[in-house]
């Protein structure tokens, strides 16, 4: 057995500079490109501190992807929970705190954005406290370091830490040993087939390995490494299928099989087809939908032709994350009316999604009222029907979508051909006016119907 590299995830609520700090470590500017400023994908990177190797795991930090930071948090020996002085504890934090407690992993508290003249680092040792976080200098023991992760200052201190507790609590791998790696991202190139990031657990990883899960999955034909050892972030190319996010490959067949699990699709109100960019983002959509959303088909990939043929008769509605759809799957979906959707912020997703399920549920939730008549008698001229109304509330203009309503139920939505106030054509009629109407569709239309004007 050898010692091998420590893996850190960094943990927190969203904003508070986990992107911020991992660009600060491997020197990059990957924060400028989050869109939405939320990291929306787990990444793990490798860097070298002090000649020793330290794998860093990134995961997203918005609400929907819980699972993916409870996934990378379990794979992590160190944990820094970071928290904005200028913000708090938040939910997300606690979250994080619930679960670095339960599972009783070492972790530092991180306070960062301390430089900021709104920074309170009392009030953050204060909250953690209520949250059963004791801070060393505050009562407990728990490694608490000072930081800004734009100008740099406390990282030194924060990445001397980490090497201490490493050192304390050596981490031991056999690099000889069966070969286990973590999945820790998965997704379809459209060009190079499935492409999976993983991490190392045990053993080694290198071109030509034949990979199980409970079944043969492929053999390793690239890496975008030499050679992967224990704690070593790598990802390979030439596995014959997208494997499940969390899932673990070894060089033999796993009988047991630690995939993470979703939520069944059930029976909803609306039908939806769902495609993502990886497989990380499909759980972690599926994870937050309203139960009475049935998902009818998921995978990873952009939207395609057979997308749009299993939609149309269904009538589903096709949603995407970070995917594209060609012109051709545009014109297809124009010719079999099925709406197609895309999306690169995923609240912005779960959003739409949720208020199609809110119009379908109730689809005149999101109506304004204009004005309100009441239909008093009904004449024929040249053996056209027109309304006698009087408008009892509000203002109907000639131009307006109305439902005609008759015990409190709509029969139909139409609009009026014409409007005559008295012998006089007229644009609109205000409260407490009599006027007849002709409307632009046939309805029948009874005495003490209501018509209402909505927008």
């Amino acid at each position: 057995m050898d010692v091998r590299p420590p893996i850190v995830v960094i943990l927190g609520h969203v904003d508070h500079g986990k992107t911020t700090l991992l660009d600060r470590l491997r020197k990059s500017n990957l924060a400028s490109s989050e869109i939405g400023g939320i990291t929306q994908s787990t990444r793990a990177f490798q860097v070298t501190i002090d000649n020793r190797q330290v794998t860093f795991i990134d995961t997203p930090g918005h609400a929907a992807f819980w699972g993916m930071r409870r996934r990378g948090q379990n794979l992590a020996d160190i944990a820094i929970l970071l928290v904005a002085a200028d913000d708090g504890v938040m939910p997300q934090t606690e979250e994080c705190i619930n679960l670095l407690l339960e599972s009783k992993t070492n972790f530092i508290v991180a306070v960062n954005k301390c430089d900021l003249p709104t920074a309170d680092v009392t009030k953050v040792f204060t909250q953690l406290s209520g949250n059963g976080v004791f801070v060393e200098g505050f009562g407990g023991n728990i490694p608490v370091v000072q930081i800004s992760a734009k100008t740099g200052k406390g990282i030194p201190e924060l990445l001397e830490m980490i090497n201490l507790l490493a050192s304390l609590n050596p981490l031991q791998a056999d690099p000889h040993g069966l070969l286990e790696v973590v999945v820790l991202e998965s997704r379809l190139d459209p060009r190079k087939g499935p492409m999976t990031t993983v991490v190392v657990k045990n053993g080694t990883l290198t071109l030509g390995t034949l990979l199980f899960t409970d079944h043969e999955v492929g053999k390793v034909k690239a890496l975008d490494v030499h050679i992967a050892g224990p704690s070593t972030p790598v990802e390979i190319l030439g596995l014959t299928e997208v494997v499940p996010v969390g899932q673990i490959i070894s060089s033999q067949k796993v009988e047991r099989v630690s995939a993470t699990t979703t939520k069944n699709p059930k029976s909803g109100i609306i039908k939806i087809i769902l495609k993502t960019d990886v497989l990380g983002s499909l759980e972690a959509i599926v994870e937050s939908l309203n139960p009475q959303i049935e998902v009818i088909s998921r995978g990873t990939g952009d939207i395609i032709e057979s997308d749009i043929l299993t939609a149309a008769p269904i009538k589903a509605l096709i949603v995407g994350f970070n995917v594209k759809a060609s012109n051709s799957v545009v014109k297809l979906a124009n010719i079999e009316k099925v709406n197609i959707k895309i999306f690169n912020i995923i609240y912005e997703l779960l959003d739409y999604v949720d208020m199609v399920l809110q119009k379908t549920l109730n689809p005149h939730a999101h109506e304004k009222v204009l004005g309100e008549a009441e239909v008093l008698a009904e004449f024929k001229v040249d053996g056209t029907r027109i309304l006698g109304c009087k408008c009892v509330s509000g203002q109907i203009t000639k131009s307006d979508s109305l439902h005609v309503e008759r015990d409190n139920e709509i029969i139909i939505d139409s609009r009026f051909k014409s409007i005559r106030l008295g012998k006089t054509d007229s644009q609109f009629v205000k409260s407490g006016q009599e006027f007849g109407g002709v409307l632009t569709s046939n309805v029948d239309f009874k005495v003490g119907d209501r018509i209402i004007a909505f927008q």
